[in-house]
């Protein structure tokens, strides 16, 4: 078996926070499918009529910039094109409240958690 990668250790370890607050993770690593590739999510989770896309960055430091700066306008529209996506081909979640999320996770080389932070409503929706 081989070993996660740092980002997927990362998002997984996010999911599980999202767990946590009484969510239930739907899927990992969406992107449409068919035609152009718009952009990924890490993870959509769901409670009540609250749906969540949620962008994780793992950092083990801050040398590169966090991870904060690394959802710039690009990778926002991204993020937005990728869940409208999602919302047009999952038409049960249409009346869902929605939100994007940012989920920084910060460990050490030994994958020791140094902090979790989740920025909620992270990326606006304004396309």
């Amino acid at each position: 078996m081989s070993e996660q990668t740092l980002g997927a250790w990362g998002e997984e370890f996010a999911a599980e926070e999202y767990r946590r607050q009484g969510f239930r993770v739907l899927d990992k690593n969406y992107f449409n499918r068919r035609g152009k590739r718009i952009g990924e999510i890490d993870f959509i989770a769901v409670e009540d009529t609250e749906l969540v896309f949620v962008e994780v960055k793992t950092r083990t430091s801050d040398a590169f910039g966090t991870g904060a700066d690394a959802v710039n306008i690009f990778k926002q529209r991204k993020l937005v094109k990728a869940c409208k996506y999602f919302l047009l081909v999952h038409n049960e979640y249409k009346d869902f409240n929605y939100r994007i999320d940012v989920a920084l996770v910060k460990t050490n080389l030994d994958r020791t958690i140094t902090s979790v932070t989740i920025l909620t409503n992270a990326v606006e929706d304004i396309q």
